[in-house]
């Protein structure tokens, strides 16, 4: 009977301990309150960005305008580029803060035509870019562009 009751005790004290330090994981914690923000259009294979504390990723952004794409690669470059902004806006950040894009286009010999938008749209100093043709984006798309941008803290 004693150790019956010495096993119930011990097995009361060890569950309430664990419950204790598993209140003050920080592993447990995230799992109740995600270290992440969902951006942009919640898609059901992706998001149009995820932020986190420091960081804001975007999804390979499309010159899709209100449903339309527009003609010609200057005007797709800049309806990427505001379509990012949108996404960078909602995470409390900007193009000034941005730290590296990676420019897919579907020809290079887009490339001189991205670059003078790309130049006359973004801020000094330029983030990092790699640019890569990428053969056939989806639908009539020209260019697609990801960043990756920091949060700002004041």
């Amino acid at each position: 009977m004693i150790g019956t009751t010495l096993l119930k005790t011990t097995t009361l004290v060890l569950a309430a301990v664990g419950a204790v330090f598993a209140a003050h994981s920080p592993t447990l914690q995230a799992r109740s309150k995600s270290p992440i923000t969902h951006l942009g259009n919640q898609g059901p294979i992706l998001s149009g960005g995820v932020a986190t504390k420091d960081l804001v990723y975007t999804s390979g952004t499309v010159p899709s305008v209100n449903g339309t794409i527009p003609e010609g690669i200057e005007a797709q470059v800049a309806a990427v580029i505001d379509n990012i902004s949108l996404i960078l806006e909602e995470a409390g950040t900007s193009w000034e803060y941005a730290i590296k894009t990676t420019v897919y286009l579907a020809n290079m010999d887009d490339f001189a035509a991205m670059n003078v938008v790309y130049g006359r749209m973004l801020p000094d100093p330029k983030p990092a870019r790699t640019t890569i043709q990428a053969g056939k984006l989806p639908g009539d798309f020209l260019v697609e562009i990801e960043a990756v941008v920091a949060q700002p803290h004041c």
